[in-house]
């Protein structure tokens, strides 16, 4: 209820209260004194008019009668009286009819019964004197008649004098009623002047009071409203207004605040978005940089890569040779079948050689079963290199380290055999006759043309592992490619993306708040960092 007397609603409902009160108490007093007015005239009309107009009408029937007798007495013929007589008790008649209308029913006070009493005791007994005097006449009598007329003069004197109070009393009578409507009127007209002036008063000043009441409180809350229109925000506001209006202030107050928190929290976002638009538009210049480097990386890979298989290839060739002199071997140790048995000696040294061929054979296999592997290596490395591949240089550093010692390795095997065909050249000379051991010795030559095969064999197999490691340089040149597009695409979405923020800023400082001015000095910083990005991003582009 404390708070329901503060509202609008309230006041509004005390004024309407007020002025229907008002307008009540003028329709109440109106009622009354039309109310008033009109049993007056009621009373006026049934007390005062109809009773003078019986009074009126009884008085001029007595008189017409007895002018009429008078008349009959004057002239005593039965002509006259033959006239007059129906008129006598025409008259007679209509006094029976209106006097009993009017006595005792609409006597009214006391005195104008006192009145009416006397002139009914002398209209009956001169309405018997008259009927009297109207046998009479009827009887010839005129001279008795007459008589009878001249003695009910007085009576008719005092009909007369009664009726004639009874009239004046009447006449008072609605004098009074006539006054006291009158005094009833200026009653009624002072009522409803005084109600209405009371009330064009209290509706003028309950109009002012709820003018003040209602719009200075209003043209605070627009005031304030425009001014958060016009983007100025955190104001002072002061909610010391209760009701509606104060509802309505402390929901502007909860409104600024929010919207200056939001506002303050959007210029963060937005510094926050063109510092990490600016940090993406570094990172996608370094690393287009790296980008290109690794480009570089993978052609000197690839041009190493190629001379690695050429390297592979003449040693393969190497191998083949070999192969085709252990055959020529062969058939030279066939040849010297008879001259193997003088050349136990030389067979020893040959065998010596043999098992460092052997050794040198085991090398090799090493070093291709390690080259295999590293070539390997190197495959996996690369496919798992996406971006980056710098482990590939290593690995490709060692395939090239074993490729030569595999070279070394063959050179070695090269001149063994050499020294192992001169020396059955010489063994020969001397152990023609040696044919029991010349098995063995084709048998030992056949051994090293396996070897020599198997080494054939591997490097092959090198060839076609270094073609694949050809191929997946290729593949990291094109992703490398790929990735270079990807950064230029990364350069423009950043590119975008500080746009679009410094836009976002741009709209959220139309709101002033009270850090909008430390605001706009980093933005412009950003802004001019930006613009250097873009111009690194554009000069790696060319």
């Amino acid at each position: 209820m404390n708070k329901f007397i503060y509202t609008i609603r309230f006041k509004i409902i005390v004024v309407l209260g007020a002025c229907i009160t008002l307008m009540a108490a003028m329709g109440v007093m109106a009622i009354v004194g039309l109310a008033r007015l009109n049993s007056n005239m009621s009373e006026t009309y049934g007390g005062t008019v109809v009773p003078l107009a019986q009074i009126s009408e009884v008085r001029a029937a007595q008189l017409n009668i007895r002018v009429k007798l008078r008349r009959i007495q004057i002239e005593k013929t039965p002509a006259t009286l033959d006239k007059m007589l129906p008129i006598v008790q025409s008259e007679l008649a209509t006094i029976d009819k209106v006097w009993p209308q009017y006595y005792p029913a609409a006597v009214s006070n006391p005195t104008e019964r006192e009145a009416a009493d006397r002139a009914d005791r002398a209209l009956k007994e001169l309405m018997t004197q008259t009927g009297n005097i109207i046998t009479l006449l009827k009887a010839g009598k005129f001279d008795a008649a007459s008589d009878l007329i001249n003695s009910t003069a007085s009576l008719s004197d005092a009909l007369n004098l009664a009726l004639s109070d009874d009239t004046k009393i009447n006449v008072l009578e609605a004098k009074q009623f006539a006054d006291d409507g009158e005094s009833t009127y200026k009653t009624l007209l002072m009522v409803t002047v005084a109600l209405l002036s009371t009330g064009v008063l209290i509706a003028g000043g309950m109009s002012i009071y709820l003018m003040r009441v209602i719009t200075r409180p209003l043209d605070r809350a627009v005031n304030i409203a425009n001014r958060i229109a016009e983007g100025k925000l955190e104001n002072r506001i002061t909610v010391d207004i209760r009701g509606e209006f104060g509802l309505l202030l402390d929901a502007l107050k909860t409104m600024d605040g929010k919207l200056s928190n939001t506002v303050r929290g959007i210029k963060a976002s937005a510094e926050s978005v063109t510092v990490a638009s600016r940090e993406i538009a570094s990172g996608n210049l370094d690393l287009s940089a790296r980008t290109e480097e690794q480009a570089a990386s993978l052609e000197e890979t690839a041009a190493s890569m190629t001379q690695l298989t050429e390297t592979v290839r003449q040693n393969a060739d190497n191998a083949r040779q070999a192969n085709t002199l252990a055959s020529g071997a062969t058939d030279m140790a066939h040849a010297g079948n008879q001259a193997v048995q003088d050349m136990v000696a030389s067979i020893g040294r040959i065998s010596e050689s043999s098992s460092k061929i052997r050794d040198i054979t085991s090398v090799i296999e090493g070093i291709a079963f390690q080259t295999n592997i590293l070539a390997l290596n190197a495959a996996v490395e690369a496919a798992r290199a996406g971006e980056q591949g710098r482990g590939f240089a290593v690995v490709a550093s060692e395939v090239r380290s074993l490729a030569q010692r595999s070279a070394t390795a063959a050179r070695e095997i090269k001149e063994l055999i050499s020294t192992s065909v001169a020396m059955i050249q010489g063994g020969s000379k001397q152990a023609t006759d040696v044919g029991v051991t010349i098995g063995q010795v084709r048998q030992a030559i056949r051994q090293v043309a396996d070897i020599v095969g198997e080494i054939a064999a591997a490097s092959e197999e090198q060839s076609r592992g270094i073609e694949q490691v050809n191929q997946a340089v290729t593949q990291m040149d094109d992703v490398t490619q790929q990735n270079a597009a990807l950064v230029e695409q990364a350069a423009a979405a950043a590119q975008s993306l500080e746009e679009q923020s410094s836009k976002l800023l741009d709209a959220v400082l139309v709101f002033s708040t009270s850090d909008t001015e430390s605001t706009r000095t980093p933005t412009r910083a950003v802004g001019n960092n930006a613009l250097t990005v873009r111009r690194d991003l554009a000069m790696a582009a060319r």
